[in-house]
């Protein structure tokens, strides 16, 4: 994949939209669940999360329902963008405490799914 095309998609604004592509298609959230776009919702350590995420050029991408709240976090990896011919996406989910759950490398199949990479 072209550089100068993975570096467009790179930008914040582009990257989020991949990554709610990823939230809203995958089975990572409850069907119910909203998006949380306003960092003083976020409980402290969510809040943490995030900000961290945005001074190293990540985009954050939160969930909630009426219980629970999902912070995801996400960059792109040109190396393996470049290697798949498509957007690779690292992406890390956090718990309403701020505990990392889960992390990984996911690319979307030419129907849309996300597929998690080998590692």
């Amino acid at each position: 994949m072209e550089t100068v095309r993975l570096r467009k998609i790179q930008q914040p604004s582009q990257l989020e939209r991949l990554l709610e592509a990823f939230i809203s298609r995958g089975d990572f959230v409850p069907r119910e669940a909203y998006q949380v776009r306003d960092p003083r919702a976020l409980p402290a350590a969510l809040r943490k999360v995030g900000s961290q995420a945005i001074q190293q050029g990540h985009v954050w991408s939160c969930w909630a329902d009426n219980f629970h709240f999902w912070l995801f976090t996400c960059e792109m990896s040109l190396s393996l963008s470049r290697e798949r011919g498509s957007p690779v996406l690292k992406v890390s989910r956090y718990d309403e405490t701020g505990e990392l759950t889960e992390a990984g490398t996911w690319t979307a199949d030419g129907e849309g799914r996300w597929l998690k990479c080998a590692d």
